[in-house]
């Protein structure tokens, strides 16, 4: 992969390499991947979505950043 100067990477189907891109995004300091089986559809069936974050523990910048995210969800 490429590195990119950008905030978000877009990285194009990772198949069966995903423990090394969650590592590799640890190492980076980066905040997380989103992720979803292949099998999934890319949107929401029956109100239920199919992505998930998987967030780094670790990530330096993490702190306070849960509020942001909590107010731009709809009520």
């Amino acid at each position: 992969m490429a590195e990119s100067p950008e905030r978000l990477l877009y990285v194009d189907h990772i198949e069966e390499q995903g423990e090394q891109l969650y590592e590799m995004i640890c190492r980076r300091d980066m905040e997380g991947i989103v992720a979803k089986p292949k099998e999934s559809p890319y949107r929401e069936l029956y109100g239920k979505t199919p992505w998930v974050k998987i967030k780094n523990p670790d990530y330096s910048q993490a702190e306070g950043r849960g509020e942001l995210f909590n107010a731009r969800r709809p009520t």
